[in-house]
């Protein structure tokens, strides 16, 4: 009796444990596997989405865009992933060269920002701002006709060297081909030029909306760069948006969504039309100025 009563408890743990390798599997599973890989194109890692504007944005706005953003990209026809910390909220206040991958994107974002077409200096978080200090030097910003050529064109340009290789590691380990970094510099629902938080259950009629965002496609092996910008400031258009599509006003969150989802639906198609072309292969860009 005690030899079968034995025998019973240690099924009975085996039982358990393989449970538990089981759900512990399915749950690293659906941790890592943020975004469908049914996908056969091109393997796009979405490495942050920040904002690194002169305020920043909570980020459960950045998280609901980065779920716009990958469905969007799906709908293309790309493989998209990325890690649990898209919007790496800790990364827009960590001390610069803190080593971990989080803290790696960050800086590969800020380093595609401010070799971009689009840097503003004076329209950047404090971190930004002296991150451009540390890569371009302080005179650089006096050199205004050099600034003004450059956000003059729209050539594709390449990371720092030391960003560069640590894209191609990155890009190595998650077995993809682009890295997808996401500057939302500025959503704002207003009211009389009052800005309403987003829990706010008023309408949306009257109501003045601003979109501004910058992105940057980085091939993963070779570091060349492609920065995309999109703009809505037509009032008009987002009122009559909401009424035709609803019948009436939408509240704060809603249009919110609504304006996230026509930036990203915007951002997956200027990579089809224009970002991967771009940056494709090693030849004719413009080395970080």
């Amino acid at each position: 009796m005690r030899r079968r009563f034995l025998s019973y408890i240690m099924l009975l743990t085996g039982a358990v444990f393989a449970l538990t390798m089981m759900l512990g599997h399915e749950s690293a599973a659906q941790a890592a596997g943020l975004f469908d890989h049914k996908q056969t194109g091109p393997e796009i890692f979405i490495g942050e989405v920040q904002s690194y504007g002169d305020y920043e944005l909570k980020a459960d706005a950045c998280a609901t865009f980065v779920d716009k953003l990958s469905e969007a990209l799906q709908q293309q026809g790309y493989a998209v992933s990325g890690r649990a910390d898209l919007t790496n909220e800790a990364g827009r206040h960590d001390a610069i060269g803190t080593g971990d991958e989080a803290g790696k994107l960050s800086e590969i974002h800020m380093d595609a920002i401010v070799h971009g077409h689009q840097f503003d200096r004076g329209y950047t978080a404090a971190k930004l701002a002296h991150y451009a200090d540390a890569v371009m030097g302080r005179a650089y910003f006096h050199q205004e006709d050099r600034i003004a050529a450059w956000k003059k064109s729209t050539a594709a340009y390449r990371l720092s060297p030391a960003k560069q290789q640590d894209a191609e590691r990155i890009g190595r380990k998650y077995q993809a081909d682009y890295l997808l970094f996401v500057n939302l510099k500025d959503f704002d629902v207003r009211l009389k030029h009052s800005i309403f938080a987003t829990h706010t259950e008023r309408e949306t009629k009257g109501k003045k909306l601003s979109a501004s965002l910058d992105y940057y496609l980085v091939n993963a092996e070779t570091g060349k760069t492609y920065e995309g910008h999109v703009e809505n400031k037509k009032t008009a258009q987002m009122v009559n948006f909401g009424l035709g599509k609803t019948g009436k006003g939408m509240d704060v969150d809603t249009l919110l969504g609504e304006v996230m989802e026509t930036s990203a639906k915007a951002v997956a198609n200027d990579i089809k039309k224009h970002g991967l072309s771009e940056v494709k292969g090693n030849a004719g860009f413009t080395l970080a100025h």
